[in-house]
């Protein structure tokens, strides 16, 4: 596919001069270049990625990069990768080289455009052979699913997917951005700091929520950094809990530690993007929390829980839920995005991550993006939206793997 390259003229500040009045003069204008006059090259790398590139400024020590008014990072370099961007969008960038001081020598413009979505839909995070990207396929239904899913339906009033609050915020980092050892201020074993310290993008933010999810991704390396509670406070960050995980594999935590989750499930694993809703499909498994988890154990492929009653019915962490296949999902009379979701609960079902105040299945919160990526994807304003029209008693309990 072509690569876009966009070159824009470097921004010129205009000086006007002031007339004299004693001799009648007429005001001339005087243009002052702020330096240097390279401009920004923009270039899609895919549907969710641009580069920029730009001449150093003669005495510029670093450069600001600024996407729409938002300001994405420092970088020493010449070089910046705009991360987290809709498909097929044009943006306008602008490059301030900074001096030593801070002073602001030149303002550099420059636009360029994402890529469409490739052909097979918007990447997946984690191997096509994790629990994440495998189908259920013949996964045989646990023998007490009946009474499993009687318990779910009684325990799970108004469904509904997280969109602008209480789902998980991503970041992407970036090699430029600052490093940070995160402590975690609740529970001491968790394995936040297990691969060191790792960079955190100057625009990540958690979901505002009480939850406050944050997973930060690096790619290059295929390391993901899950918070819960996360927190930022002038130079530091801070999480109640968390991990550090490889994208490799599973990435789930190991037993007897605590992640982001209460299943230590990855924050990245099962979540709904807006991208998916977009394209019309989703080819991975979803996941979920409830209200009144087990407090007996967990099943594979957790590794920890929260739960809070011994009903011997009740679902525990881990639990693998698909709906019938054979519920004709085209014949619901509900809105196509919700037929995106029961679509992907046939083939991958979903996975119970957590404890609720109510039936969630949980999806991207793109508050650090910049932009409203939900609204983008024609979904509604507000925190959640509801899934009552799925028919979910046509939901079953599958048989759990064995983890050992």
């Amino acid at each position: 596919m072509r690569l876009v390259s966009i070159m824009v003229l470097a921004a010129i500040a205009a000086v006007p001069a002031i007339a004299n009045a004693a001799n009648g003069a007429k005001p001339k204008s005087k243009k002052r270049s702020l330096a240097g006059t390279s401009a920004v090259v923009a270039t899609g790398l895919d549907n969710s990625h641009v580069k920029l590139s730009w001449n150093p400024v003669t005495g510029a020590a670093s450069y600001r990069v600024v996407r729409s008014g938002v300001t994405l990072g420092l970088t020493a370099g010449t070089t910046w990768t705009d991360a987290l961007l809709w498909p097929r969008t044009t943006y306008s960038y602008e490059v301030d080289a900074l001096s030593a001081t801070g002073t602001k020598l030149a303002a550099l413009l420059g636009q360029g455009s994402s890529l469409a979505l490739p052909s097979g839909g918007f990447p997946r995070p984690f191997p096509s052979t994790s629990i994440w990207n495998t189908p259920v396929g013949s996964t045989p239904v646990s023998s007490s699913s009946s009474a499993q899913m009687a318990y779910f339906l009684a325990h799970s009033p108004h469904p509904n997917m997280t969109l602008r609050d209480w789902g998980v915020a991503v970041s992407e980092t970036h090699s430029d951005d600052s490093s940070y050892s995160v402590p975690c201020t609740r529970y001491s074993n968790c394995t936040l700091g297990a691969l060191g310290s790792f960079r955190i993008p100057m625009t990540a933010a958690p979901d505002p929520s009480d939850d406050g999810y944050l997973a930060v991704v690096d790619p290059s390396s295929q390391h993901e950094w899950d918070m819960w509670q996360a927190s930022h406070s002038g130079s530091s960050w801070s999480a109640s809990a968390g991990a550090a995980l490889s994208t490799a594999g599973n990435g789930t935590a190991p037993q007897g530690t605590a992640s982001g989750d209460a299943a230590n499930l990855p924050l990245l694993g099962g979540i709904v993007r807006p991208e998916e809703i977009a394209q019309g499909h989703i080819d991975h498994a979803l996941v979920f929390g409830m209200p009144d988890v087990s407090d007996l154990g967990q099943v594979c492929p957790a590794t920890h829980h929260d739960g809070s009653t011994s009903d011997p019915n009740a679902l525990m962490e881990g639990a693998h839920l698909q709906l019938d296949p054979s519920v004709n999902v085209n014949a619901l009379n509900i809105p196509a995005w919700q037929k995106t979701i029961a679509r992907a609960l046939q083939t991958y079902g979903m996975y119970l991550r957590d404890q609720g105040g109510s039936f969630v299945i949980y999806a991207e919160n793109p508050v650090g993006r910049g932009y409203d990526a939900w609204a983008k994807a024609g979904m509604p304003s507000g925190g959640n939206v509801s899934l009552d029209g799925i028919p979910w008693s046509k939901m079953r309990v599958l048989s759990a793997p064995s983890c050992s």
